[in-house]
């Protein structure tokens, strides 16, 4: 990595950040090496764009968009690249369970369109102002969103298995026979 690249670490882009953004953030610290931005989904686009044209951040590559479905919430997280500075940025977005929305943003970063239907179409996660929404991996009359935590409620919980009653194995695959030890 040369020098230019090393100057603009995410520990070092940190106090810019929070000047730049303000009261758009929520809170804003560094994760293993990644600049970590938490916004309200209304205050998305805003932040985005001074992320993009930012001359010390330049956010101008998006990699990836996550759904992540907690128990009680879900959560929209875009992994950004400054490929001028180096530096990685994790976007979080906290949506509410029941009515998970947030606004597009494939007029920031045309490269978040298909994303953003892998998230809707796994996740239930609606982009407004998504200019073709739909389905990308499952059928159009699929009714429900398969990697939601409720999508399957028939499915077994790890926690639900009973190990009680199983026996143990007197000896292990390979092993020799324990009355042939000495």
């Amino acid at each position: 990595m040369s020098r230019e690249h090393q100057k603009y670490r995410a520990p070092d882009a940190l106090d810019h950040t929070r000047e730049l953004l303000g009261k758009l953030a929520r809170e804003v610290s560094v994760s293993d090496w990644h600049l970590v931005i938490e916004v309200r989904p209304d205050d998305l686009p805003e932040v985005a764009l001074r992320l993009r044209d930012d001359e010390t951040l330049s956010c101008k590559y998006i990699s990836c968009i996550i759904g992540v479905d907690y128990v009680d919430w879900m959560e929209a997280l875009y992994l950004l690249r400054s490929q001028e500075h180096a530096i990685p940025v994790r976007l979080r977005v906290r949506l509410d369970r029941e009515r998970p929305e947030i606004p597009s943003v494939t007029y920031i970063w045309s490269g978040a369109n298909w994303h953003e239907r892998e998230a809707y179409d796994f996740f239930g996660i609606r982009f407004i102002g998504h200019p073709d929404l739909r389905r990308i991996l499952t059928r159009e009359d699929y009714d429900t969103h398969p990697m939601k935590k409720d999508a399957w409620p028939h499915r077994v919980r790890r926690t639900e298995w009973r190990w009680e009653d199983i026996e143990r194995p007197k000896r292990l695959p390979g092993e020799t026979d324990r009355r042939d030890r000495s």
